[in-house]
């Protein structure tokens, strides 16, 4: 029996986020791996910086008074070989940016493929190969992604926001000096970023159920992937998002126990400290970003889950199911190490 999917209806039901969470933690290699590739890309656009940081100081510093902070004299005496760094290592960051988001399409193909396949074991190979095998449809919903939120940002950024202000408030072009407190144009502009704030989620969100939709059923439009999931989150609104908050409160959680470390140690830094605190501080960032790494594929887990429970079977064969045969007739279940084929 597939410990993902459970067909028995006396097996008792788990929360689905506490088996994604299970689930992602038992695939300890595939969210090393995904927090790996953008600590490698990181490298790379931070490799000139201590070469170049090391012509700056020369002998003209206290050897380690530089260590716990760079003061407005060091800055603007080195403000031009600052400059040429950051404009050298400008495109470097871009590029890698860029690589780091075409990862996230590859490796959500992955994880996808890894919680769909009925079979175990060999969970990297399947990883890479469910990676490739998406990586094309997932990137056409990537576009359908930035496309909605540069949609959304102009929504609540530009004329439509701006208009609206106008129309309860008479605040011509946006401008918020016509109410009658700053305290009230505080409240709007709250209001402005906490709703723009709750839209990007929920793109965030429709943007994993539709891969997910279209892994599941080995689907190829997008567009069409993606108008069914926004149907799906209207009808299902807390069977959909129920498991994404409770793991973003997780995140939200274990970040902020991370970055409280880290102040404290930021804050004990001084001509003195050592090497060890610098690799301390090293060492949280990256846990941080494993457990990101974990959480993103217990998402895709949750959505896996909450998709094959709440979408209509297929109206031809199930590109996942565990057995091959006709509608009526004998079934034959498929082993790891079975190889089928259909002669006509």
């Amino acid at each position: 029996m597939n410990p993902l999917f459970d067909d028995d209806p006396a097996a008792p039901r788990r929360a689905v986020w506490w088996a994604a969470l299970r689930t992602a933690l038992g695939r300890a290699p595939l969210w090393f791996l995904c927090a790996l590739v953008p600590l490698v890309l990181a490298l790379v656009v931070a490799a000139p910086w201590p070469e170049a940081f090391a012509g700056m100081l020369g002998q003209s510093y206290a050897p380690g008074s530089l260590r716990a902070w760079l003061d407005e004299g060091f800055r603007f005496d080195q403000r031009e070989a600052l400059g040429a760094l950051r404009a050298g290592t400008a495109a470097t960051a871009a590029g890698a940016g860029f690589l780091v988001m075409l990862f996230g399409v590859f490796s959500a193909g992955g994880w996808l493929q890894v919680f769909l396949e009925r079979t175990q074991g060999h969970s990297l190979g399947r990883f890479l190969w469910g990676g490739t095998r998406y990586f094309w449809r997932f990137a056409r919903v990537w576009l359908l992604t930035l496309l909605t939120l540069a949609l959304w940002t102009w929504l609540l950024h530009g004329w439509p926001w701006k208009a609206l202000l106008g129309v309860l408030f008479g605040a011509q072009d946006g401008d918020l000096e016509v109410l009658a407190s700053e305290m009230a144009a505080l409240r709007v502009t709250w209001f402005q970023e906490g709703v723009y704030a709750l839209g990007v989620a929920l793109v965030l969100v429709w943007g994993d159920y539709t891969r997910t939709r279209l892994a599941l059923q080995d689907a190829r439009s997008a567009l069409w992937a993606g108008l069914c999931t926004w149907g799906l989150l209207v009808l299902h609104p807390l069977r959909t998002l129920r498991p994404f908050l409770v793991l973003f409160a997780l995140e939200v959680g274990v970040v902020l126990v991370l970055g409280r470390e880290a102040r404290a140690l930021d804050r004990g830094i001084g001509p003195e400290t050592g090497a060890g605190t610098l690799w301390a501080l090293f060492a949280l960032g990256q846990a941080a970003l494993l457990v990101r790494s974990l959480l993103r594929g217990a998402r895709y887990h949750a959505a896996a889950q909450v998709t094959k429970a709440l979408v209509p079977p297929l109206a031809r064969p199930d590109p996942w199911a565990t057995r091959v045969g006709g509608p009526g007739g004998p079934q034959y279940p498929i082993d790891v190490a079975d190889e089928y084929g259909v002669s006509i």
